[in-house]
């Protein structure tokens, strides 16, 4: 079903990763946002509702984009890891400027995306490829030699989407049975240290650092975790220039001809960082909000700019840093408010899924804070405090 309209100026493609940007703030009028189904919302909840939305099978992709371009001129962007290797198809047929990069696969494939780390001298986690889930993996023990623990992941996907962490051989062979016949999967080795990132905006080869932050914890709710989030790190703090580094060093690797945001996740390990993975779009979460408060502009927001061809915002600090939590909580629990904190906070509630009986992510809070360390003492406070029950 599509939605009746004149043809727009500005399409903004979507799949899977939720919008997080209000699209008015790009100035264009006209704007749609172009869907392929209607399993993921288009925005997230805590986000203005795009002014149109076109939902057609991806097949009429671009028949649809050639029939708007012959009324005008016409812009294709996107932030969505399942829309970017369609982003750039869609831009080539319709004669527009490629602002992916030419290696797309190394930040979208995980196999290849380490194969090439690798062979650049970057440090990555030991990992195998399985092309197959099979019984030849079931006899074989633990996966390509490695050692348990051991996280396997889709080798294409994001924001943890079938991520398992893996502790011992029944576990593994439970996983194997559970995924018999499945192709596409990456299962690489546990690494000791602080899970941490850092976002840059990429434009035609030059890095900046915009935001670098630890996380809490791991990204894979456990039974025991029921808050997930992350803190920023002063300009001073010995990580910003290891992890701003490894990030120009990556880039490097995988590639810089395009123009996009880049989402680095890392360990910060004793013998130097190691990298978990790395994006050539926005972050989800709130970690593009957490960039707005630190350095002046939402990341989002900054990446669909400079697809639009214009400059990259002049990123500053601004002397207050952020940190953001996902709250986790069953339908049947009842919210029972916030801290008190010295730090600003603003909270988003999120309706359980439809059919939800299990946990979900309940709640998410935006912290500020120019006093790190009273930054740092308020999200230990969201840690332990019973926001539901």
């Amino acid at each position: 079903m599509t939605e009746p309209g004149r043809a727009p100026s500005l399409v903004v493609l979507q799949r899977v990763q939720s919008l997080t940007t209000d699209l008015a703030v790009l100035g264009i009028p006209g704007v749609v946002v172009l869907t392929d189904g209607l399993e993921h919302p288009v925005t997230r909840a805590d986000a203005p509702p795009p002014p149109r939305v076109v939902r057609l099978p991806r097949s009429e992709w671009l028949p649809r984009l050639r029939s708007w371009a012959a009324e005008g001129p016409l812009d294709v962007l996107a932030n969505d890891e399942f829309a970017l290797s369609d982003l750039a198809e869609l831009r080539a047929g319709l004669g527009l400027r490629r602002v992916t990069v030419t290696g797309l696969d190394g930040y979208l494939d995980k196999v290849v995306m380490k194969t090439r780390l690798g062979a650049a001298g970057v440090a990555v986690p030991p990992w195998v490829g399985v092309d197959r889930v099979d019984a030849e993996l079931l006899a074989a023990g633990a996966p390509g030699g490695l050692r348990f623990p051991v996280v396997a992941k889709p080798r294409i996907g994001s924001n943890s989407r079938g991520v398992r962490v893996i502790h011992d051989l029944a576990q593994w062979r439970s996983w194997l049975g559970d995924r018999a016949g499945e192709h596409g999967w990456e299962v690489e080795g546990f690494v000791p240290g602080p899970m941490c990132f850092v976002d840059a905006v990429v434009v035609d080869g030059a890095y900046t650092p915009v935001l670098v932050g630890r996380y809490l914890g791991s990204l894979v709710p456990a039974p025991e975790v029921r808050v997930l989030g992350a803190v920023s790190v002063p300009r001073d703090d010995p990580l910003w220039e290891r992890a701003a580094g490894l990030g120009r060093r990556v880039v490097g690797a995988l590639g810089a001809d395009g123009r996009f945001a880049s989402h680095l996740e890392l360990f910060d390990a004793d013998e130097g960082p190691v990298v978990l993975e790395v994006s050539a779009r926005a972050s989800g979460a709130l970690v593009s909000a957490m960039a707005r408060v630190v350095s002046g502009h939402d990341l989002e927001t900054a990446h669909l700019t400079v697809q639009l061809g214009r400059p990259a915002p002049e990123f500053a600090a601004t002397g207050t840093q952020a940190a953001w939590i996902s709250v986790l909580a069953r339908p049947d629990e009842r919210y029972l408010g916030p801290p008190r904190l010295g730090s600003g906070l603003r909270v988003h509630r999120f309706p359980a899924p439809e059919a939800a009986t299990g946990r979900f992510i309940a709640l998410m809070a935006l912290l500020t804070n120019a006093d790190h360390g009273q930054l740092v003492g308020d999200v230990e406070q969201c840690v332990a405090h019973p926001w539901f029950g």
